[in-house]
């Protein structure tokens, strides 16, 4: 049956004594306003979305448009992440081991989709020696690891695995370890018709309050998003990263957060919602060496504030900052050592041996015969742009997120037990394991890449 809005409201509220199924996927609407939980069967071309919900006898058949993300429930037994990342033309990403290549076909085995025959000409670039991040911490799990005594309690909750605050307040904890490169992820929320106001300070040495410190902190209000570096010395407080995304341009009141930060080279990355926001340098010295996180709520009281799903990761950039470098002609293939050595010419073929693969590469002004490069020690493979396949058209609206980092768009997704099937403009019809699917969400118009305050 077809649902409205209306309806799928009134029925929330009087299903609220149904059972919810242990593993389940969320959905999220448009304007953040409902959300269901339950099992996805299909999406189609339209993004209408049928769903099975313990709230409705029948399948609900949800319009196109209405749904801003899904997220799919998770096996607990997560297989290791491949040790290649394939990035397609049109910018998708597919974790896969490479099994071979040729001058036509690569092919590859991806945990989510098995076997793929993948043609040369769709390819952009290989990622090589991927490794899988390790966990640093993920919580919130109580209030006890946050707070120091009662005094620092003061205004704070734990409520569904969120740490809950009404007015000021500030919590912080020190992390036993805290690597030099490392991903701080954490999702916002707050109350309709509330502003948000929060800060969230990282690499903190947790020294006592209102003395100066070297650490970063990201603030979020009505006026806007803002990464600022507070300094031991000199200028206090100096802007690195500055947005004009206001609490407004978040209708669902909430909004996911996700900063990498180098402190080998003073360079963050910012993503908002899974969306890159941009690049950016610290220009400031010395580098904030302390590896605490404090949250600070600076709303009024009566206001109430959420913060939840924090994750801090350790974060190896060698593979983004090789893909981010001059690559050289593009009408050649170029491939980039782990120590820094570059060639370009031919990758002629991918053999795989007992010890592992091995990349013919040649260069007929330097060489006359191909070098045979184990695959430990390569970084990155670009691929000549001559006869390049580009997808044809609009890009499909769904992006499917995958383990180990991958991205796909795809026309359409239809489930069926464990098994996704999808369409992709480049690699055609796919199988994939649905418990390798995190997530699908709806494409967004391309904004203009922000740049740091002048």
């Amino acid at each position: 049956m077809w649902i409205s809005k209306k309806i799928l409201t009134a029925i929330l509220v009087s299903g609220c004594g149904f059972i919810v199924p242990i593993s389940a996927d969320d959905l999220t609407f448009t304007d953040g306003s409902s959300q269901l939980t339950g099992t996805v069967r299909t999406i189609d071309e339209q993004d209408r979305v049928e769903f099975l919900s313990p709230l409705s006898p029948e399948p609900l058949l949800l319009k196109g448009g209405t749904i801003e993300k899904v997220e799919f429930s998770m096996s607990n037994s997560a297989p290791a992440t491949p040790s290649a990342l394939i990035e397609l033309t049109n910018g998708d990403l597919l974790p896969a081991t490479i099994e071979s290549l040729d001058d036509r076909i690569l092919i590859a085995k991806s945990p989510a989709a098995g076997r793929l025959d993948i043609p040369r000409n769709s390819l952009s670039s290989l990622q090589l020696g991927i490794r899988q991040r390790n966990l640093v911490y993920a919580g919130p799990r109580g209030l006890e690891e946050w707070m120091d005594g009662e005094a620092d309690a003061k205004n704070w909750t734990f409520t569904n695995n969120s740490l809950v605050v009404t007015g000021p307040a500030t919590a912080s904890m020190k992390l036993p370890t805290l690597p030099k490169q490392f991903i701080l992820r954490f999702t916002l929320k707050w109350k309709d018709r509330q502003s948000p106001n929060f800060q969230v300070y990282f690499a903190d040495p947790l020294k006592a309050k209102g003395k100066p410190s070297d650490r970063y902190y990201l603030q979020f209000g009505t006026a806007g998003l803002e990464i600022k570096r507070e300094a031991s010395m000199g200028k206090r407080y100096n802007t690195i990263v500055q947005l004009n995304r206001t609490p407004t341009q978040f209708p669902e009141r909430q909004v996911r957060v996700e900063i990498r930060t180098d402190r080998n080279t003073s360079r963050l990355q910012l993503f908002l919602n899974d969306e890159p926001e941009g690049a950016f340098d610290d220009p400031f010295s010395p580098v904030p060496d302390g590896s605490g996180i404090t949250l600070v709520s600076n709303a009024p009281s009566g206001s109430t504030q959420e913060i939840l799903n924090i994750e801090v990761l350790d974060y190896d950039d060698s593979r983004i900052r090789h893909h981010a470098e001059e690559r050289g002609d593009p009408k050649t293939d170029s491939l980039i050592s782990s120590e820094d050595d570059r060639w370009s010419g031919h990758l002629t073929k991918i053999t795989k041996t007992s010890e592992g693969s091995i990349f013919h590469f040649f260069n007929s002004d330097v060489q006359k015969d191909p070098l045979e490069i184990p695959e430990t020690d390569v970084s990155t493979v670009f691929f000549s742009s001559v006869n390049r396949m580009n997808m044809e058209g609009e890009a499909p609206r769904l992006i499917l997120k995958t383990r180990g980092d991958g991205s796909l768009r795809v026309k359409s997704c239809r489930f069926k037990d464990d098994v996704a099937y999808v369409d992709h403009p480049l690699l055609g019809k796919l199988e994939l394991s649905r418990h390798d699917i995190i997530s699908i969400v709806r494409s967004r118009p391309a904004k203009p890449k922000p740049t740091p305050e002048s």
